[in-house]
């Protein structure tokens, strides 16, 4: 009889050995977990745009006062007001810290003045 009993109790073992060793090589079927180095999201795809449409473009400073229709933009070393056009982009308006641009395709960008060191309001 104890030998029935610790035959019994062996079998029971390895079914239990090979139900945890088969649960571990099948991790990802136990646990649900996901490879952390694999993104779930994907990457944004731009069709139409090629390329940035403010390349080539570098807003060096703006210069404005009381009248916002006097304000002048410095871009690429030029100075531009409300209405120029730069390499075919239209200058719609010059605000205090970005100048607004009108694509050749109808959209709207702001050329934003970007901040220097040491400089603070």
């Amino acid at each position: 009889m104890t030998i029935m009993k610790r035959m019994s109790a062996y079998i029971f073992d390895l079914i239990v050995f090979f139900i945890i060793l088969f649960q571990l090589l099948n991790a990802d079927a136990c646990f649900g977990l996901k490879n952390p180095f694999i993104s779930p999201f994907k990457a944004k795809q731009y069709k139409n745009l090629s390329e940035n449409p403010l390349n080539g473009l570098n807003l060096q400073a703006i210069v404005s006062g009381s009248d916002p229709d006097r304000n002048i933009a410095i871009i690429n070393g030029n100075p531009y007001y409300t209405g120029s056009v730069i390499m075919g982009k239209t200058v719609v308006e010059i605000t205090r810290r970005a100048v607004i641009i009108k694509l050749k395709n109808g959209k709207i960008v702001n050329l934003i003045l970007s901040k220097f060191e040491g400089f603070k309001k």
